[in-house]
C-alpha cells in the first residue's frame, strides 16, 4: 500500500487574492517524468495519485526567461535530493547503531 499522499488547498480572504496550493507526500507510486522532447516542447510532469502537476516553458520561442525557472527548478530539486539522501543515510546510521547497542 502507498504511503504516499497529495493535497490541495484553496485559501482566500477578503481583499485577498485566492492562493491555490498543491502538495505531494511522494513514495515509489509516484511518477516523475519529462514528455514533449521530441516536439521541442518540454515538459516535466509529476503524478501523485489523482493529483498531478505539469511544468512547461510558455508557449512560443522560449527565452531566458523560460531557461531560469526551469534551472532554477533543477538546482532546487537537486538541492532536496540531496537531503533527503543525507536524512535517509542519518537514520539508517542511528538504526544501524540501536541494532549494534541492543
Amino acid at each position: 500500500m502507498s504511503a504516499g499522499f497529495s493535497f490541495t488547498s484553496i485559501v482566500s480572504g477578503v481583499d485577498e487574492p485566492t492562493r491555490i496550493e498543491v502538495s505531494f507526500f511522494l513514495d515509489d507510486a509516484a511518477w516523475i517524468g519529462v514528455c514533449g522532447r521530441e516536439d521541442d516542447r518540454p515538459q516535466l510532469s509529476i503524478r501523485n495519485g489523482q493529483v498531478s502537476a505539469d511544468f512547461a516553458p510558455t508557449p512560443g520561442r522560449i527565452t531566458e526567461a523560460d531557461a531560469r525557472p526551469a534551472r532554477e527548478l533543477a538546482d532546487q530539486a537537486a538541492i532536496y535530493a540531496a537531503d533527503v539522501e543525507r536524512l535517509k543515510a542519518e537514520q539508517d546510521a542511528c538504526a544501524e547503531t540501536a541494532g549494534t547497542a541492543a
